[in-house]
C-alpha cells in the first residue's frame, strides 16, 4: 500500500472505483478528479488494472492476486474489502465515493465515520443479473448514505428495483470538452474514406453491430459513403465474416481499439449509436462536441441528452434540435435509418444545423459542471452531516 500523504485544511474524499483504465465510468471518474482535487484532499483507491488515464489525487492501487477459480474470487473480493476498510480508518476521510457496482458495495461494507456516495454508471451498477444475489446487493445499497445516477433512465431503474427511501440524485456524467477538442486536431493514424459515417462501440451484442451492418448493406453499395467501426471485442470474428458474406469489405473499415479516436470522428459525416441500451453514452456528446451530426437510439440516455424534456412522448424517428433520435434496432422496418441517414449525408444545411447545435449542447455536459454538481453534492449533504 502506498505512503499516505495528508493536505492540510482540506476535508478528504475518497473515491473508489476498480480501475482508471477501460470505459467510459473510468474515463468520467479520471476526469472529475481533477476538479475534485482542487477542492478536496482527494485519494484514489483502486484493484484491478493498473491506471492510465490522467488523473489528479493521490492513487493507492490494492495489489490482490486476480484469479479464474471461482472460489480464488470470492476470497479476492472479501481481501479487497478488508484493505479498504483498513484504508479508510487509517485516513478517516469525511466522505468516500465510490463507481461501479463491486465498488459501491466495498464502499457501504467498509464504512466507519465516512459519508458513503455510490454512484450507478449503468445497468451492471444497479443489478448483478442474478435474483439471488441482487437480494443481498439490495440489502448493501440500503446501507448507502446517498446514490448518484448517470442518467433518470438509471435512477428510475434502480429506484423500480429497490424502492429505498434514500436521497438519490442524477447528476450527468461528462466530458472533458476542451481535451476532446484539443485531440481531435492530431491525425487520424488512418487512411480514411473521404466520405463516412462512424460508430464507436465495442463489439458486443447490445450494440448491434450485425444488424447495422445488413441494415446498411444496400446503402453502402449504392452510395459513395463508407461506414468506419472504431472498437473491438468478442464478436468480432462474426463481424468480420458478415462484412464478407456481404460482400462489403471495400466499404466498411475496422479500426480496433484507438488511444484516440476523435480525429476519425471529427472527419465523419454523422456519428452514429445503435444500441438497445445505454445508461448515458460519452460518446454521443463527444461526438456532438465535435460539431458531428448524430444518430441514436431511444435506449435510455441518449434520450437526455437529445431532448431537453426527456419525459415527453415522442414519436420515432424524432429530429430535436441536436440529432435525431430512432427506434431500437429490434423495431426497425427494413429501409428506417438509411431514411435517416440519407436525408442528412445529402443535406449540407441540416448538417450544419445539427453541428452548431449540437456544439452548443455538449456544452452542458462539460466535466466543470459535473464537478460543481458533486462539490455541492458533497458540501450539502456530507459536510451538513458530519459537523
Amino acid at each position: 500500500m502506498a505512503k499516505v500523504i495528508m493536505t492540510e485544511n482540506k476535508k478528504l474524499l475518497l473515491t473508489i472505483i476498480p480501475s482508471l483504465h477501460g470505459g467510459g465510468a473510468e474515463k468520467f471518474t479520471a476526469d472529475i478528479s481533477h476538479g475534485l482535487s482542487q477542492k478536496f484532499d482527494h485519494h484514489l483507491i483502486t484493484y484491478n488494472k493498473k491506471e492510465n488515464y490522467s488523473y489528479k489525487g493521490q492513487l493507492t492501487h490494492l495489489y490482490t492476486p486476480e484469479s479464474e477459480n471461482i472460489l480464488k474470487k470470492i476470497i479476492r473480493q472479501f481481501q479487497i474489502q478488508k484493505a479498504i476498510r483498513s484504508f479508510k480508518r487509517k485516513l478517516n476521510p469525511q466522505a468516500s465515493v465510490s463507481h461501479m457496482l463491486m465498488a459501491n458495495l466495498h464502499n457501504i461494507l467498509s464504512k466507519g465515520n465516512d459519508y458513503t456516495i455510490c454512484v450507478l454508471h449503468g445497468e451492471w451498477s444497479v443489478t448483478s443479473g442474478n435474483k439471488t444475489l441482487d437480494f443481498f446487493v439490495g440489502k448493501i445499497y440500503k446501507k448507502a448514505d446517498l446514490i448518484v445516477s448517470v442518467s433518470h433512465h438509471i435512477k428510475k431503474m434502480f429506484d423500480k428495483k429497490y424502492g429505498f427511501n434514500l436521497p438519490h440524485f442524477v447528476i450527468h456524467n461528462a466530458i472533458d470538452v476542451a481535451a476532446v477538442k484539443l485531440a481531435a486536431q492530431e491525425k487520424a493514424p488512418f487512411n480514411l474514406p473521404e466520405k463516412y459515417i462512424v460508430y464507436v462501440a465495442g463489439f458486443r451484442p447490445v450494440k448491434n453491430h450485425l444488424l447495422l451492418l445488413k441494415q446498411l448493406e444496400n446503402y453502402l453499395k449504392n452510395n459513395d459513403v463508407h461506414l468506419v467501426l472504431v472498437g473491438d471485442g468478442e464478436l468480432r470474428p462474426e463481424i468480420e465474416t458478415t462484412i464478407e458474406s456481404l460482400y462489403l469489405k471495400n466499404k466498411v473499415h475496422l479500426l480496433g481499439n484507438i488511444t484516440n479516436p476523435h480525429p476519425v470522428v471529427k472527419r465523419a459525416l454523422l456519428s452514429l449509436l445503435v444500441s438497445s441500451s445505454e445508461s448515458f453514452s460519452l460518446v454521443l456528446v463527444e461526438a456532438m462536441a465535435l460539431g458531428v451530426p448524430v444518430i441514436a437510439t431511444d435506449c435510455g440516455g441518449p434520450r437526455e441528452i437529445l431532448m431537453e424534456n426527456k419525459m415527453n412522448e415522442a414519436s420515432l424517428p424524432l429530429k430535436t434540435s441536436y440529432g435525431t433520435l430512432i427506434e431500437t434496432p429490434e423495431k426497425w422496418s427494413e429501409n428506417s435509418l438509411i431514411a435517416e441517414i440519407s436525408e442528412i449525408v445529402s443535406n449540407e444545411a441540416l448538417r450544419s444545423e445539427f453541428s452548431k447545435n449540437g456544439i452548443e449542447r455538449a456544452s452542458h455536459f462539460d466535466i466543470s459542471k459535473a464537478v460543481e454538481l458533486y462539490v455541492e453534492l458533497i458540501e450539502t449533504h456530507q459536510l451538513s452531516n458530519g459537523e
